[in-house]
């Protein structure tokens, strides 16, 4: 810790590092809070059945945006971050351009064709769930064009920037509209909560465009447009399919919890999963930092230096990451049941077993990360292929035998696996080693 808070002096590579993932842990645990206060207030005044299609509406728009969210902003966050080293202003110029107009062409097309097949499997009705999906609908450009400004401005580095938006704001508006009504004493249906969610996302679409109009280079903002769109064509399907086998990979063990366990096993696997999280919160802000900094030192053939980087950004996601595990290990079963209540205290062994792997996951470092930003994409694609069809195996024999301890044991398997995988691969093609080091020498 002593060498960590050292290393913070200055305005160095590990300084910048290390106070860009700073500022990503404090942003992201306001958003923490934000969306836990969202949630209750939004649970409470809809009440069980309208929360439900709330909830289920926003799950479908969130897959929906898939395409234009996945591999793109990777994409962006290397491109951008290694035109600037070389100062190639017209190719950013291009790219930029070029992802806004895929951003909008895909987001108008999504749209269309799902408001023609919602319309046609509702018969032309206008139920409840049915006009809260047509109003959600709107919500598919605005992320859209949030993942290319994100993308863009961790790219250039601005890693508080590319976060504010969509971390903080979006959910301070749906707070601030949800409070509102309620002290008013209105009633909050489905369809009104959907609408304060897109004045949530437009409002930061609007902050977020004058951060990018306001921090995006004069060079490039004058530069003649350039386009090697083969080669980012190239990149963009690996990346994008990479981000699609780990979204499925996530979810298989829910989906064979609903179809070998029961539908009390899915909800105790959630909230297992959702406090296992908590211990990959400090890999998912050095992520944010480190992301930018790959690209630029790779591109300009620093290994030294972007190996001591990683092995800074590691150290630190470590310490993050073991005091988290061990009070949630150590005291799961209290922290479920004043949370969640008595209830849910049987998902405490699968909290323990998934906070192992995600403590694996931790101590492997950024593996997929330096993979994705040093164009190493296909490895990436590889590795969750393997874990996905580890975890699917695994689902389907040790859930019928244990469970939920089983969905826990596969899932965390099947994170080893990748991460192990994924390790050899940087190492192989990158020349650098990601796995915890305490000692330089």
């Amino acid at each position: 810790m002593k060498s960590l808070l050292r290393q913070l002096q200055g305005d160095g590579l590990k300084a910048q590092m290390l106070k860009g993932a700073g500022g990503s842990a404090g942003l992201q645990a306001v958003n923490l809070v934000l969306t836990l206060i969202s949630g209750v207030l939004l649970a409470r005044a809809l009440g069980p059945e309208n929360y439900g299609i709330y909830a289920f509406v926003l799950s479908v728009i969130t897959l929906l945006s898939l395409p234009a969210k996945a591999g793109l902003p990777t994409l962006l966050i290397r491109e951008i971050a290694k035109n600037q080293l070389s100062q190639k202003w017209g190719l950013m110029r291009g790219l930029l351009r070029l992802s806004n107009r895929f951003a909008l062409g895909y987001s108008l097309m999504a749209v269309a064709v799902a408001a023609i097949c919602l319309f046609w499997f509702s018969g032309g009705g206008q139920s409840a769930q049915a006009e809260t999906f047509y109003w959600a609908l709107l919500l598919l450009p605005l992320m859209a064009f949030d993942a290319v400004r994100a993308g863009t401005l961790r790219g250039l580095r601005l890693v508080l920037r590319a976060q504010l938006p969509e971390q903080i704001v979006r959910p301070l508006v749906l707070i601030i509209l949800v409070g509102t009504l309620l002290l008013f004493g209105t009633e909050l249906t489905p369809i009104i909560a959907i609408q304060f969610n897109l004045a949530g996302a437009f409002t930061a679409f609007i902050l977020g465009s004058l951060l990018l109009i306001k921090s995006f280079p004069q060079n490039a903002v004058s530069a003649k447009a350039e386009y090697t769109i083969r080669p980012w064509a190239a990149s963009l399907l690996p990346l994008s399919l990479f981000a699609g086998l780990k979204l499925l990979d996530s979810q298989i063990s829910i989906l064979f919890l609903g179809f070998l366990g029961t539908k009390e096993e899915v909800g105790l696997f959630r909230v297992a999963a959702t406090g296992a999280a908590l211990v990959s919160f400090g890999l998912q802000a050095v992520n944010m930092a480190l992301a930018p900094q790959v690209a630029r030192l790779y591109g300009a053939g620093e290994t030294e230096k972007l190996q001591k980087l990683v092995t800074l950004s590691t150290r630190v996601a470590v310490a993050v990451s073991v005091p988290v595990a061990f009070v949630l290990m150590a005291w799961g079963e209290e922290i479920i049941a004043l949370i969640f209540g008595d209830e849910y205290i049987p998902a405490a062994k699968a909290l323990i077993i998934l906070c192992l792997g995600q403590l694996v996951n931790a101590s492997a470092g950024s593996v997929a990360l330096i993979l994705n930003m040093t164009g190493n994409d296909k490895s990436t694609v590889l590795g969750a292929a393997t874990a996905l069809v580890v975890n699917f195996m695994l689902a389907i024999i040790l859930i019928p035998l244990l469970g939920l301890s089983g969905a826990a044991i596969g899932f965390a398997v099947s994170l080893t696996i990748w991460n192990v995988i994924l390790m050899v691969m940087v190492k192989k093609k990158v020349g650098i080693t990601t796995f915890l080091v305490l000692n330089d020498r």
